[in-house]
């Protein structure tokens, strides 16, 4: 009935009024959402055309600012003379995500200067390849290769893939030694993140590792820069042991699958690993069983 509506208001060139208390329309999923509001990002010139073009389907800013200040993008973390605010309405899940990109781009360059520091891959032969890095997207539409899970790193002997990496980073240190501050009580991992880790293991047949990289925001008025901090990893079999339980996580929908931060170690454990044939020992105990990383509640 409502479209027959619609369709003799188009044929009378008429439309409905305004409704002037709608909710906004989330520039991200392109839907009205209730909790939609104005979210505001200082970006670079070329960072807030990616955001309109990659996260936002075209979608120019509500608003940018006339104002151009020197500071840090917000998500390329670089820093320009011609930084400016721009807002776009933004429903408060899609927000979260599209301000944990920048967080997620400092992350992977601090995994690189860590690497390049404190592992000596490249004397054993190994190069170390961003191979998932952070994407602005549309909420919900990813293509089928998006759906391939990928390590978000890759460790090549060569061209033959050698590991994996998956690496998340939060505001908090994972343990006491490494770190800033108060260390996280336990560690959360998405399950569909677990899952991802054990199909890269089942096509590939390689051993896959967590990192943790705890990152932390500066402030330089008005703008933030953000730093990495701290570094842990940890192999499949020692998350197996140190899983405690499955929940909801907070604030979302999402199943989480929780454990102990005991189970992380330091970047000087992964050289020694390496060092010590610790590749091929995974590899040769993978063949043997692939890790149960979460047991459903």
């Amino acid at each position: 009935m409502v479209d027959l509506i619609l369709t003799a208001l188009v044929q009378s060139e008429l439309s409905l009024a305004v409704d002037p208390w709608a909710p906004y329309v989330c520039a991200r999923h392109n839907e009205q959402a209730g909790d939609a509001a104005l979210a505001g990002f200082f970006l670079c010139v070329s960072c807030r055309d990616r955001y309109s073009t990659r996260a936002f389907s075209g979608k120019a800013p509500e608003w940018v600012s006339g104002e151009v200040v020197d500071g840090y993008c917000g998500h390329c973390n670089e820093r320009y003379d011609d930084i400016r605010l721009a807002q776009w309405f933004l429903c408060n899940i899609c927000e979260r995500v599209l301000r944990s990109i920048g967080r997620g781009i400092a992350s992977a360059k601090y995994v690189h200067q860590v690497w390049e520091q404190a592992i000596p891959a490249a004397a054993l032969g190994l190069t170390l390849v961003e191979t998932d890095p952070p994407q602005l997207r549309p909420r919900g539409r990813r293509t089928d290769a998006d759906r391939i899970s990928l390590p978000d790193f890759t460790l090549y002997s060569g061209s033959a893939p050698v590991a994996g990496f998956e690496l998340k980073s939060g505001k908090k240190a994972a343990t006491r030694t490494g770190g800033i501050g108060e260390p996280m009580a336990r560690f959360q991992l998405d399950t569909t993140d677990c899952d991802d880790i054990l199909a890269v293991i089942a096509r590939e047949a390689v051993p896959v590792y967590l990192i943790h990289v705890q990152v932390l925001g500066r402030a330089h008025p008005p703008t933030e820069r953000y730093y990495g901090v701290g570094l842990w990893w940890t192999d499949l079999w020692t998350m197996e042991q140190h899983f405690k339980n499955v929940d909801i996580r907070s604030r979302e929908t999402r199943n989480a699958a929780y454990f102990d931060t005991s189970m992380f170690r330091l970047p000087d454990a992964f050289a020694a690993h390496l060092g010590s044939g610790g590749l091929e020992r995974d590899r040769a105990r993978l063949v043997e069983r692939t890790p149960q990383l979460y047991r459903p509640a």
